[in-house]
């Protein structure tokens, strides 16, 4: 982090003001100089008097139509010139040391671009709800380290392959390298995306233990909701047909095998099939694109990490929650 160039925390919002709120009085309590911009995604809430009112200091980009999640992240990198960029949920309030922690993470000549947060279940801060992120090779993806006690952060434990979307730090060079997040996501996985794209270029995560901040998980949408569980498919099968995964046939087996059981698990619990179509209308839009590839994933860490939060969820709930717990 240099220090002539302060990080810069970039928040979508939408809709979102009481949250909002929380996590920018979290963001004046910071132990390290940063600016703050809050792209604001076409709210009818209070959002705009609510900064304008109480956080004359932050910059907001108005935007005239809720245009996503990674979209308006792009829109926020091009709105701040900081070398170091930091990308915040709306639903979470920060521990004082999170930016220092975080952006200290980074260590972009050592190959290090990309640092994870480390977010906190909002009723239980005892316990972690995403310390980043791992996937397989058919990019199915958990959120790290969920459900564990935080004292698992003081023992030796791998890094994620990537940060969630929701706590993350990039070097901003290598994030523009890649072309920042693919727009065609409107919402979920595009931070998986980003970071499958990041790794095949050479570029690795480091876990920020102690950056830490408490989440209300799935705040926006609701967490088993039929719009999530939309969102989640189409990006889903987005991914899938992206990478091709369909032409390799032990990942094509894996895949179909993981997405029947989630959509049945949706019918069964959720009560709704959209994310079935959702899929199938992702892998048509995944295959118009240019494909990319998945890279060869660290030896241990990916596929132990997976199998770990697997176990757990199977432990803890029914299969259509699965892969339906990213923000």
């Amino acid at each position: 982090m240099s220090a002539a160039s302060p990080p810069a925390v970039i928040i979508p919002s939408f809709n979102g003001a009481a949250a909002l709120r929380a996590a920018l009085d979290s963001l004046r309590r910071q132990t390290v100089e940063h600016e703050v911009v809050v792209v604001d995604n076409a709210s009818s809430d209070e959002t705009a008097r609510l900064v304008a009112d109480r956080f004359p200091d932050v910059r907001v980009v108005a935007l005239a139509e809720n245009v996503g999640f990674g979209r308006a992240l792009n829109i926020g990198v091009r709105a701040c010139r900081a070398e170091t960029l930091v990308f915040l949920n709306n639903d979470v309030e920060c521990e004082p040391v999170f930016v220092e922690r975080l952006c200290a993470s980074l260590d972009p000549s050592g190959g290090i671009v990309m640092a994870a947060g480390v977010l906190l279940d909002w009723d239980a801060p005892e316990r972690i709800d995403s310390a980043g992120v791992v996937f397989d090779r058919t990019l199915f993806a958990l959120d790290y380290l969920r459900g564990l006690p935080t004292d698992v952060l003081e023992r030796e434990v791998a890094d994620p392959l990537g940060p969630t979307g929701g706590a993350a730090a990039f070097h901003r060079p290598a994030f523009e390298a890649v072309g920042g997040f693919d727009e065609q996501f409107f919402a979920y996985l595009e931070d998986v995306d980003l970071v499958a794209r990041l790794l095949a270029r050479g570029g690795r995560c480091r876990l920020a233990r102690h950056a830490r901040a408490r989440h209300r998980h799935s705040a926006t949408l609701g967490a088993g909701s039929r719009r999530k569980n939309e969102l989640m498919g189409w990006s889903r099968g987005y991914t899938v047909a992206k990478y091709r995964l369909h032409r390799h046939p032990g990942r094509l087996a894996r895949t179909l095998l993981a997405e029947s059981t989630i959509a049945i698990g949706q019918l069964v619990v959720d009560r709704t099939a959209v994310s079935l179509t959702a899929r199938v209308g992702g892998f048509r839009a995944g295959l118009r694109v240019q494909p990319e590839v998945v890279a060869a994933l660290p030896p241990a860490a990916a596929r132990v990490t997976l199998r770990g939060g697997l176990s757990r969820r199977a432990r803890h709930g029914a299969a259509g929650r699965l892969a339906a717990s990213k923000r």
